[in-house]
C-alpha cells in the first residue's frame, strides 16, 4: 500500500499538491476527475448538466475500482468521492489518505469565480459550501493524516505530507 490519496473539498489544493508531491516522490499522478473526463469525453460540468450528479457519482465508483492494484501513485480525488462509504473503504485499502482541510471562506476565495464548479453554481455559494462540507466532514475525518491548508503554501503542504508519510512507513 504505497499510494498517497488526497481527499478534501474543492479548492483545498488536491491537484496542485498532488502533482508536486508525485514529482518529489518519483510517483505517478492520477486525478480521478481527469480520469472521468477522459473516459466520457466530457467535462465534469457537462456531465452534471447533461446527466446529473447521481450519474457522475456512479462514474466515480467505477474509477475508484480501477485504482486497485496501483503502486507508487499520488491520487487526487473529487471532493465528494469519499461521501460514498464503499469508495472510502476501497481508497483506505489502497493508500495512505490525506485530508487537505480548508475553511468555507477559503474555498470561496479560491474557487468562487470558477464557473466550471457545478455544485457552486447557486445563488449563495458560501451557504452551499458550508452545507456540503458539513455533510462530507465525517467522511473526510477518516483520513490517516489531516492538514489544514488555509494558511499553508502548496510546498508546505507537500513537506508535511512527506514528513508524515515517510515517518509512518518506518
Amino acid at each position: 500500500m504505497n499510494n498517497i490519496i488526497l481527499i478534501g473539498f474543492m479548492g483545498s489544493g488536491k491537484t496542485e499538491v498532488g502533482k508536486r508531491l508525485a514529482k518529489r516522490l518519483g510517483y505517478g499522478f492520477i486525478d480521478t476527475d481527469s480520469m472521468i473526463e477522459a473516459r466520457t469525453g466530457k467535462t465534469i460540468k457537462e456531465i452534471f448538466k447533461e446527466y446529473g450528479e447521481p450519474y457522475f457519482r456512479n462514474l466515480e465508483k467505477e474509477v475508484v475500482k480501477d485504482l486497485v492494484g496501483l503502486q507508487e501513485y499520488v491520487i487526487s480525488t473529487g471532493g465528494g468521492i469519499v461521501a460514498d462509504i464503499d469508495n472510502l473503504k476501497l481508497l483506505k485499502s489502497i493508500g495512505f489518505i490525506v485530508w487537505l482541510k480548508v475553511t468555507p471562506s477559503r474555498v470561496l476565495e479560491r474557487v468562487g469565480s470558477q464557473s466550471h464548479r457545478p455544485l457552486l453554481n447557486v445563488e449563495d455559494p458560501l451557504s452551499r459550501i458550508k452545507q456540503l462540507l458539513s455533510r462530507r466532514e465525517p467522511f473526510y475525518k477518516e483520513a490517516d493524516l489531516i492538514i489544514d491548508t488555509d494558511n499553508l503554501t502548496v510546498q508546505e503542504v507537500v513537506e508535511q505530507i512527506i514528513s508524515h508519510y515517510s515517518h509512518g512507513k518506518g
